[in-house]
């Protein structure tokens, strides 16, 4: 790992609005611990530092799905459907599988030509 300092306004990094992370930290906190609190400092620290994470992995999770493009997102959606096609595949024997195959064979196929033009 390098040494190198990255200046918060470089370029290419992505805004996040910190205030509103810092919210949802606290509202997960409150909504983890609204029956009792933890037990000693120590223990809410560690408790506030986990609901701070999940916050800060959702917000970059949004802004990751914002910057996506249709066509990602089409080709998402495809890898989605072949996986469940792949579920159908591994069904007993006696469920009816023909039109939920169907169904999803004609999503891809819509997708792909979404893709295309």
């Amino acid at each position: 790992m390098s040494n190198t300092v990255v200046p918060a306004t470089a370029e290419g990094m992505p805004k996040f609005d910190r205030s509103a992370i810092m919210l949802l930290a606290w509202r997960l906190y409150r909504r983890d611990w609204a029956n009792g609190r933890p037990a000693n400092a120590q223990a809410r620290r560690k408790s506030f530092s986990r609901c701070l994470k999940s916050a800060w992995m959702t917000a970059k999770f949004e802004a990751d799905e914002a910057r996506k493009t249709i066509e990602r997102r089409a080709a998402d959606r495809v890898e989605e459907l072949t996986r469940e096609l792949m579920r159908i595949d591994a069904r007993p024997w006696k469920m009816a599988t023909v039109a939920d195959r169907r169904a999803i064979q004609a999503e891809i196929q819509a997708l792909g030509t979404t893709t295309l033009q």
